[in-house]
């Protein structure tokens, strides 16, 4: 009789466990991956990427582009999030790949009240290429140890995610 009890409980530990289990939004990231390579900043004007990334901040860096529906959800996502952890030492420049014009970007950012966030343009995709990423949004946080982790697809304002980039960001 006492086998017939055991498998049912195995089961609820098991799968008690795995909802209990915290998953993080962002996984670790090859920091080898940061490849010197050159974008343009608002005024179309070339930087270069270790410039940008300059030592003691924290960084969270989304690609981005204005045809991409998700990232037009994630945006005034990332900006709250930005807002709650500007205590935390942290730039968040918003890399577009997109091939429209730089005015016609920024126009976006302001009809959508995106102004906290840093855009920088990555026309070319030069960055995002050497990063070898696979898909936007995709956001890549950096901390002033310049440890990187990296969350593929839409972030969302929460409090886990809040927790999560201030242990990061410690």
């Amino acid at each position: 009789m006492f086998r017939y009890f055991i498998i049912p409980i195995f089961l609820i530990v098991l799968v008690t466990s795995t909802i209990n289990a915290e998953e993080s939004f962002f996984k670790p990231f090859n920091n080898k991956s940061l490849k010197n390579v050159e974008i343009n900043d608002l005024s179309n004007q070339k930087i270069n990427i270790y410039n940008l990334l300059l030592k003691n901040k924290n960084y969270i860096i989304n690609f981005w582009a204005t045809w991409c529906l998700p990232c037009k959800k994630e945006l005034p996502e990332l900006q709250k999030i930005h807002v709650q952890l500007s205590n935390r030492n942290l730039k968040t420049y918003i890399i577009s790949i997109d091939k429209k014009t730089i005015k016609k970007q920024l126009m976006f950012l302001k009809n959508n009240n995106i102004d906290t966030l840093i855009p920088i343009f990555d026309q070319k995709m030069n960055f995002y290429n050497s990063l070898k990423l696979r898909g936007i949004p995709t956001t890549i946080i950096i901390n002033k140890k310049n440890k990187m982790a990296m969350k593929e697809g839409i972030i969302k304002y929460s409090d886990k995610i809040i927790e999560e980039l201030n242990v990061f960001f410690n």
